[in-house]
C-alpha cells in the first residue's frame, strides 16, 4: 500500500475531522470531554480550525498519509515546536476558551494539566516535538501509513537535534516502542463511561519520548 506523505492544504480539514473522530471513536476520554453529538460537532469544528492554525503557524506541523490510488487521507500526525523556555514566558494560554457548555470542561482542563505536568517532568523547559495527534482511520489501520507520518515528524525532531514527546493511548503503546519510544510518566484518570455522567472507570496513556540516538 502506498501513501504519499505530505502537507495538507486548507481543503483537506474537513476530512481530516472526520478522520480524527472515526480514529478515536471508542477513545473513552474522547467521549468523556465530548458526550454528545452537539458537542462532538462542535470538536469537529474546531479541529478543522486546529489544522488551518496548523499549516499556517511556523511552531506547528502537520502531514498527511494520502492513499496514491484513491486520493483518501488515510492518517495525519500534528505536532507543537516547543522552544527553549526562559524563565520570564508565561505559559501559554490553553486553546479551551469558547468550550460551550455541551462540552464537559472539567476533563478537557484536568487532562490538559496532568499531560503539561508530566511533559514539564520528563522534559524539563527544554526544546522538544510534542507530536499532539497520530490519527489513523480504521479502514486504513496497519497499512504503513501512521509509521510512515511518525518518521517523517522524527526525522524533523533530529534535524533540530531536539527529543520528541507524546501522550500514547494503551493499545499504541507498543507501537510507538517499536518506533523507539519509551515510557517515561504514568497518566491515570477516572472517567464516567460512555453514556453516563459518573466516573467510574480508570483510563490510563503514557507519557513515552523519543530521543535521536547517540551519533557513531
Amino acid at each position: 500500500m502506498a501513501f504519499d506523505i505530505v502537507v495538507p492544504s486548507g481543503d483537506d480539514a474537513r476530512e481530516m475531522a472526520s478522520t480524527h473522530l472515526a480514529a478515536m471513536d471508542a477513545n473513552l476520554l474522547m467521549h468523556a470531554q465530548f458526550p454528545n453529538a452537539e458537542s462532538r460537532e462542535f470538536l469537529r469544528e474546531w479541529l478543522r480550525k486546529d489544522t488551518l492554525a496548523h499549516i499556517a503557524d511556523d511552531d506547528k506541523g502537520v502531514l498527511i498519509a494520502r492513499n496514491t490510488d484513491t486520493g483518501e487521507i488515510a492518517s495525519f500526525v500534528k505536532w507543537n515546536v516547543q522552544r527553549q523556555r526562559r524563565s520570564d514566558d508565561k505559559d501559554d494560554e490553553d486553546h479551551q476558551e469558547g468550550i460551550p457548555e455541551c462540552c464537559r470542561r472539567e476533563y478537557l482542563d484536568s487532562y490538559a494539566e496532568l499531560t503539561k505536568k508530566a511533559r514539564r517532568n520528563v522534559l524539563g523547559d527544554g526544546a522538544h516535538y510534542h507530536i499532539t495527534y497520530l490519527c489513523t482511520h480504521p479502514e486504513w489501520s496497519g497499512r504503513g501509513a501512521a509509521s510512515g507520518l511518525l518518521r517523517s515528524v522524527l526525522d524533523k525532531a533530529a534535524a533540530a537535534d531536539v527529543p520528541a514527546v507524546l501522550e500514547a493511548t494503551m493499545n499504541a503503546v507498543t507501537f510507538y516502542e517499536r518506533l523507539g519510544f519509551e515510557i517515561r510518566e504514568e497518566l491515570t484518570m477516572m472517567l464516567p463511561p460512555r453514556g453516563s455522567s459518573e466516573p467510574t472507570e480508570h483510563y490510563a496513556e503514557r507519557t513515552m519520548v523519543w530521543m535521536q540516538p547517540p551519533r557513531p
